[in-house]
């Protein structure tokens, strides 16, 4: 399948997104996270999400309906 710019951009709009932004003084943080999805084949995002979804659902966090 073909590469199309309009397809992707409707794809884009559909999605949300969040952001995440290290600072000087936390970059230790930010290379242990990006070291240990490295040495597992985790994909950084993939990672991350599985322990957002992790610590909400440990809280009882509902789902929106």
């Amino acid at each position: 399948m073909a590469y199309s710019p309009k397809s992707q951009k409707t794809y884009n709009d559909k999605c949300n997104r969040i952001y995440l932004k290290y600072t000087e003084k936390e970059m230790q943080d930010y290379d242990r996270i990006v070291d240990y999805c490295n040495s597992n084949n985790y994909a950084i995002s993939t990672y991350i999400k599985g322990l957002i979804k992790r610590d909400l659902d440990s809280k009882g966090v509902p789902y929106n309906e």
